[in-house]
């Protein structure tokens, strides 16, 4: 069986941060799977270059545009975030994982590749819909092409891919239970703020949590204070960035009063 791990880069490099930490992190936990990233025509060759030399196979697709005008107008990030649709044309592989770019693993998770079509695990907020952050698929062009059929009439309650996904699968609640992966290979990352108070119940979660979704602020773009999670982001940032690595722990001994996001954004750019 022919699988690959795919996540999209649209709207110029502002998630390249997040493909380079998404890249190490399964690297650092000795995948061997091919890493596919459909990038759109904004994204520049420099970014192109580095995440091909980070070992990345980067592939230009054209941009699915948003059908909801008005959710796109208001989030910048939203108006291309249907072109993650376009992993179900990669039918030169039977199987892929789909990852958002925001997303980083903790553990290997190979085994997603053992799961049916679609796979994915529940959202935060309602469980009884999954979170597209994370999918098992299998690649079909006549799924696509169907997708694309209902595209413009299927209404989203997110104004956003997942929502149109989860009318595309509207039965994904009832399917076999395979369908339906752990909490755990998709961990959002604003559920730290609320377990702040029960540290071992975080501790607790830490232990079962495969994969971690900074799904509302991003740690590379965080303006002071530290989002949930984030050390393990920098962290996997910084393997794919070891020079940076050096340079922030100066900067952090030098400036006691400096925050961690602080320090950061000073050398990430």
């Amino acid at each position: 069986m022919k699988t690959a791990y795919v996540t999209t880069l649209c709207n110029g490099d502002g998630y390249v941060p997040g493909v380079e930490a998404l890249g190490k992190s399964l690297e650092a936990h000795g995948t061997k799977v091919p890493r596919i990233v459909l990038v759109t025509a904004d994204v520049s060759e420099k970014a192109r270059k580095r995440l091909t030399e980070q070992g990345w196979q980067v592939r230009e697709v054209e941009p699915l545009e948003n059908p909801n005008p008005d959710t796109a107008q208001l989030f910048e990030r939203f108006r291309n975030v249907y072109t993650k649709l376009r992993a179900w044309q990669l039918v030169d592989f039977d199987k892929v994982v789909v990852l958002d770019a925001d997303v980083i693993t903790l553990q290997n998770i190979d085994d997603l590749f053992e799961r049916p079509s679609i796979a994915a695990a529940p959202d935060f907020f309602l469980p009884d819909r999954f979170n597209s952050g994370l999918m098992v698929l299998d690649p079909s062009t006549e799924t696509f092409e169907r997708m694309l059929e209902v595209l413009w009439e299927t209404p989203s309650y997110d104004g956003g891919d997942q929502g149109f996904l989860n009318v595309f699968y509207s039965n994904w609640y009832a399917m076999d239970v395979s369908h339906r992966l752990p909490a755990g290979y998709n961990l959002q990352n604003f559920i730290f703020q609320f377990l702040k108070g029960h540290p071992s119940l975080k501790q607790a979660l830490l232990r079962e949590a495969k994969v971690i979704h900074y799904s509302v602020q991003k740690p590379w773009l965080a303006k002071s204070a530290l989002t949930g999670g984030s050390e393990a982001w920098w962290n996997a940032y910084f393997g794919a960035h070891p020079e940076k690595a050096k340079e922030w722990k100066r900067r952090w001994h030098a400036m006691e009063d400096w925050t961690f996001d602080h320090a950061v954004a000073a050398i990430i750019k």
